[in-house]
């Protein structure tokens, strides 16, 4: 009898760094080891794009920046499951993975804590000035920069735009610091189920927010939500925080509302374009915070994200369906459910 077929598992190169080494100490890949007929490794080179001839071979892939596209799965047949590191999945062509059979599933519980840390990071760091101080001190001007003050969440109005997992969490440690009220927007949230926040229209919440949280993910209905009209109803003191998706608000129409200052400010960890080009206007404006996508990146998320990535790697190996799964049509599809037998039938 022939041997078995190994069960690969490829991880996209950015989990590396650029001398090869590991970019984050923990991502899971203890779970995988010392599996029968289990082999991981990562792909040797990043593209942004991923080409069919990175995938071809693999039946899970672990996938952290690079786009999955139509084109990337041309002629892709064994590929079973793509394991999408984090919550968003813009990045993935959900219609094209169904079609060829492909379940992506991601890793929420991994992303809720850190990144709801991160939101409350941002909203404290422009309540108190603190990269403006910061820079003023660096310069030697001391007496200055004790001139800006800085205000406090307690008593205040703080918006959500969209009530899932991350903003329920961000919520819950705001609330630490007493605001007046909390107002979320969400068309996909019932009122029974808003736990204790005034849900809201978009317009009313950016009229009443001193803080607006973007929170939602990128879907046509959300591409440019926030654009010049909206901004235009924020108060002049209101912050924008955006940790979600660059296009959902539009940065040109930002970038003049924080110029005018017909806003305090913004903090970005997400844009239109990534990475953010050296010569944006946003890097000269002092009323604005810029992190690179990865404000929430920490050792535990990476940590949590990994083992769920790999639990889901292992649970196709085991021939059964990942959690988390998001084309949630593949699940009753035949062809997928023919690999999940095939590999069943390898045990």
């Amino acid at each position: 009898m022939p041997p078995v077929p190994r069960f690969r598992i490829g991880l996209s190169a950015d989990f590396l760094k650029d001398d090869g080494n590991p970019a984050f100490p923990d991502i899971g890949l203890s779970l995988l080891d010392n599996q029968p007929d289990l082999a991981y490794e990562f792909l040797a080179e990043y593209r942004p794009e991923y080409v069919p001839e990175q995938l071809a071979g693999y039946d899970v892939l672990l996938s952290l920046k690079p786009r999955v596209t139509a084109a990337s799965l041309e002629g892709v047949t064994q590929l079973a499951a793509i394991g999408r590191c984090g919550v968003g999945y813009d990045n993935v062509d959900l219609r094209a993975c169904t079609e060829r059979d492909i379940a992506v599933y991601i890793t929420p519980q991994g992303v809720v804590r850190p990144m709801a840390e991160s939101i409350v990071l941002m909203v404290l760091a422009l309540s108190h000035r603190l990269v403006r101080k910061d820079r003023l001190v660096r310069q030697g001007r001391w007496a200055e920069s004790t001139l800006p003050l800085g205000q406090e969440p307690r008593d205040r109005v703080i918006g959500t735009i969209g009530y899932g997992n991350i903003a329920r969490e961000a919520v819950r440690l705001l609330r630490q610091f007493a605001p007046a009220r909390v107002l979320a927007f969400d068309p996909f949230v019932a009122q029974g189920d808003a736990s204790g926040v005034e849900l809201v229209g978009l317009d009313e919440l950016l009229r009443e927010s001193d803080y607006v949280l973007v929170n939602c993910p990128l879907m046509p209905e959300t591409r440019g939500l926030i654009g010049a009209r909206e901004l235009a109803l924020m108060k002049p003191g209101a912050y924008l925080v955006n940790t979600a998706r660059g296009p959902i608000v539009d940065e040109t129409a930002l970038i003049e509302a924080l110029k005018a200052g017909t806003i305090a400010g913004a903090a970005l960890d997400v844009f239109e374009k990534e990475p953010l080009p050296a010569d944006s206007p946003l890097t000269g404006l002092d009323n604005v915070i810029l992190t690179s996508h990865s404000i929430g990146w920490t050792g535990e998320l990476f940590r949590d994200m990994g083992r769920i990535d790999c639990e889901g790697a292992l649970a196709v190996w085991r021939g059964e369906a990942p959690e988390n799964v998001v084309n949630k049509d593949v699940l009753n599809r035949p062809g997928f459910l023919a690999k999940l037998e095939a590999y069943r039938g390898r045990k």
